[in-house]
């Protein structure tokens, strides 16, 4: 029996990940987390509560960088490293928990987790500042690594900060999007796409 409000904002991800929020009535959550209609209200009195509960766990607070990732190496080479196994570790903590076997049309957990990002955009209220300050955090990350490696002599001194940092996210971004359809994020493709980029800018 779920008996407490983090074991329903856990079942309920499950449910919305796979299904669009207008369909997702209250009873049917209530079945999944093994809850009556009105052991479900009694954590979350309107669907819109629940579903913004879960969306700050499984993106906001999941995506957030200060949560993905240790402290930034102190190295560009150090930080791609740290970058992947940081995505490898959000990644695997999704698919352990959704991955119940019952996926149909073949579909991955991660093409159901890009379908979850689409419902927040569409249904979480005041989502757009939140996502802006996700994608400012990370892309402020990415341009303090790449020029304290310009600074160190890492990389070559032409190298323009901004535009890299934007392609090392470009790069990540648009690779998990495209596995999302097929078999779900090969973190070794990243790493290789990564290393080939910083290849090129190495001093």
């Amino acid at each position: 029996m779920i008996t407490n409000r983090e074991e329903v904002i856990d079942k309920a991800f499950k449910v919305f990940l796979k299904m669009n929020y207008e369909k997702a009535s209250i009873s049917l959550l209530a079945k999944a987390c093994g809850l009556t209609k009105t052991g479900i209200v009694y954590y979350f009195p309107h669907k819109l509560e629940l579903f913004m509960a879960v969306a700050d766990k499984f993106f906001i607070q999941l995506q957030n960088p200060n949560n993905k990732f240790d402290t930034p190496a102190d190295t560009l080479a150090g930080f791609i490293e740290q970058y992947v196994a940081g995505v490898s570790k959000a990644m695997k903590s999704i698919v352990d928990m959704v991955d119940d076997g019952n996926n149909p049309y073949n579909c991955c957990p991660n093409f159901y987790y890009i379908h979850f990002l689409s419902q927040v955009r569409l249904y979480y209220p005041g989502i757009r500042q939140k996502l802006e300050e996700i994608f400012n955090n990370d892309f402020e990350m990415w341009t303090n690594v790449i020029q304290r490696a310009k600074d160190n002599g890492e990389i070559k001194k032409k190298t323009n900060v901004i535009e890299t940092a934007r392609i090392f996210r470009h790069i990540f971004y648009g690779i998990s999007y495209e596995h999302a359809f097929l078999n779900g994020l090969n973190t070794d493709e990243l790493r290789e796409n990564f290393n080939y980029i910083y290849s090129l800018i190495k001093a």
